[in-house]
């Protein structure tokens, strides 16, 4: 999958799903709707012939399928190396690399590099975590993030949230949770859905460690059933964990046999590490493993 076969297909799929059309109603005429499916997940390059015949369908300008990869591409380029230097603590290096980084016309380059210099500005103690999430707080109202980028306003939330749990403050991380599943939960997008089931199982995850046990309940069965009707595998097995968590607290019998689900999901999908922990916690509730003895 090359990033220009990837972008134009993510972007019909977000304006398709924008415009309510189904890809029978997009292919209809024009190709078969195996050919759109595998076009939208970026494993199938389309002709120039066949994008024009999509953007008519669609009834937007052909360019408008192509504008975005330039600007996408210098953004994650931006953003994994600061992110780089962010993981190396070169904080100095990231303030000389925002500093010279001379682009004024991308909205998102610009919210990334105020998001860097509050994060870095935390790590150097030049301020306190409550100033840090006011001031991402603050980042998220100036630009009006939610309506420039989704994916922006998902992290910088996602960032207020982990700063508040890591202090405690667990009223202040669900509520950052709980924004951002009504955005997505209003949006329902296809294009999201990953970034929604990591929150229900975070949210989850924070109130099973607060023993808020039914509350969990309703986290985990959003993120197993979200996982299933839409066959996303990557953390089904992490959430029927929490399932067992859940179960075993309340005194429900089947807590057994959910953790040797979350177990052999753990397997199947090759999440060693996770697979592993789940022996360690909980093998004497394992009704059987695939552990050589």
């Amino acid at each position: 999958m090359n990033s220009l076969t990837s972008s134009i297909g993510t972007k019909i799929k977000q304006i398709r799903i924008e415009k309510q059309i189904t890809q029978s109603e997009l292919c209809n005429g024009i190709c078969s709707q195996a050919e759109i499916s595998k076009i939208e997940n970026g494993l199938n390059s389309p002709t120039v012939d066949l994008i024009q015949q999509i953007a008519i369908r669609l009834k937007v300008p052909i360019a408008l399928l192509f504008e975005e990869l330039q600007a996408n591409e210098e953004m994650e380029y931006f953003d994994q190396t600061v992110s780089e230097l962010l993981r190396e603590e070169a904080y100095e290096q990231i303030k000389q690399y925002i500093s010279k980084y001379d682009d004024k016309e991308n909205i998102e380059i610009i919210i990334l590099s105020e998001y860097f210099q509050i994060i870095v500005g935390l790590k150097q103690d030049l301020f306190d975590f409550r100033t840090a999430a006011s001031l991402l707080s603050n980042l998220l109202i100036e630009w009006d993030v939610q309506s420039e980028s989704i994916p922006l306003f998902i992290r910088i939330k996602t960032a207020i949230a982990n700063l508040y749990a890591e202090h405690d403050l667990f009223h202040l991380t669900k509520s950052a949770y709980l924004d951002i599943e009504v955005l997505l939960e209003n949006l329902n997008s296809s294009l999201y859905v990953t970034s929604l089931i990591k929150i229900y199982f975070n949210h989850a995850q924070i109130l099973l460690y607060q023993d808020l046990f039914e509350e969990s309940k309703v986290y985990i069965q959003k993120g197993i059933e979200l996982c299933l009707s839409h066959q996303q595998t990557f953390l089904l097995g992490h959430l029927y964990f929490q399932l067992g968590n859940y179960q075993e607290a309340v005194g429900i019998d089947s807590f057994q046999k959910t953790y040797t689900v979350a177990y052999t999901l753990l397997h199947a999908f090759e999440f060693k590490s996770t697979k592993q922990k789940v022996v360690e916690l909980k093998e004497e509730h394992l009704l059987f493993t695939f552990e050589s003895t």
